[in-house]
């Protein structure tokens, strides 16, 4: 080691290499990183952090490197807690350290710590009990599914919502002559998301969030509008043929275009299409999940502006 003590800021960040790495104070101090800022050793490394009367350098920086691995697990946890509930504390954190191995904390904020939980339970999992679509209950596919369910729950909360912004009301659509209405593009909130899953995980998750006893579902499909309202994620569950027809809205196909779509499936019922299209979007504008329409002015009429319009 060269004479005299490193500049702070070559202090600081040898000091993150070593206590963020996964594997101990003793291996972070021999880290490439580490080394990278300053080469050491663990008994050298008193010239650099001083010991105190009762622990070592090394007991010290253990210290620290034992709480940022702590304050990243109690993240997990809070991020997670019906994986946690199904899992068991200790598969847990056992499941959530493997993970911050492999993909370790690189944002400034830990909201994002958990966005790559799901791919990684996907990329390590057991065999599979059962075939693909099985009506058999598998664990890892329900715990994979629970785990995107309360990712998705995460992303909703910390990201950008309705509250400030404008909601399409049900009157404005009920306005809209039917050649309008079918031309018309729908705009959704930021916050809205639609997923699939293939067990009722939205069912574990709020038992586990209110404290009562959930029971491990059988699998079924489900499908899942999660939005946000009053700074409250909100999830509800809808028909195939709701799903289908919202996630062709949601890709900015036309309203008449969407309902062809729908329509085109042979197992879709079409004779009460009028009525519940009124049901559907009423409940959705309600929600809210649209934003705004966009309905196309006549070609022959450039000058006109649609008061929908964006």
């Amino acid at each position: 080691m060269s004479s005299g003590p490193p500049p702070l800021d070559v202090i600081q960040s040898w000091l993150q290499s070593v206590i963020t790495d996964p594997l101990g104070i003793e291996a972070g101090i021999a880290s490439s990183p580490a080394m990278e800022r300053f080469a050491t050793s663990v008994s050298d490394v008193e010239s650099v952090i001083l010991p105190s009367q009762r622990l070592s350098s090394v007991d010290r920086l253990r210290i620290y490197g034992n709480a940022y691995f702590g304050r990243l697990l109690d993240c997990l946890r809070s991020q997670f807690p019906a994986v946690r509930q199904a899992a068991g504390d200790d598969a847990f954190d056992g499941l959530a350290f493997g993970y911050l191995v492999s993909h370790p904390s690189k944002s400034y904020t830990l909201a994002e710590l958990g966005t790559s939980f799901e791919s990684y339970l996907r990329s390590t999992r057991p065999p599979r009990e059962s075939n693909p679509g099985s009506a058999e209950f598998d664990f890892a596919d329900f715990l994979i599914d629970l785990t995107r369910l309360e990712a998705v729950y995460n992303d909703v909360f910390d990201g950008p919502g309705p509250e400030r912004v404008p909601s399409l009301s049900a009157d404005s659509l009920a306005g809209l002559s039917p050649e309008k209405f079918a031309a018309s593009v729908l705009r959704f909130h930021a916050s809205v998301r639609l997923r699939e899953f293939g067990f009722p995980v939205h069912e574990y998750a709020t038992a586990v969030r209110r404290g009562t006893p959930p029971t491990l579902p059988n699998p079924r499909p489900v499908y899942l509008v999660i939005t946000r309202r009053d700074y409250i994620v909100r999830r509800f569950e809808v028909t195939r043929s709701q799903y289908h027809l919202l996630s062709a809205l949601y890709q900015q196909q036309p309203v008449g275009v969407a309902l062809e779509l729908l329509c085109s499936n042979p197992q879709f019922d079409t004779r009460s299409l009028a009525t519940d299209l009124q049901s559907w979007f009423r409940d959705w504008t309600a929600a809210p999940l649209f934003s705004a329409v966009s309905v196309p002015v006549p070609i022959s009429d450039p000058a006109v502006d649609d008061p929908l319009a964006d």
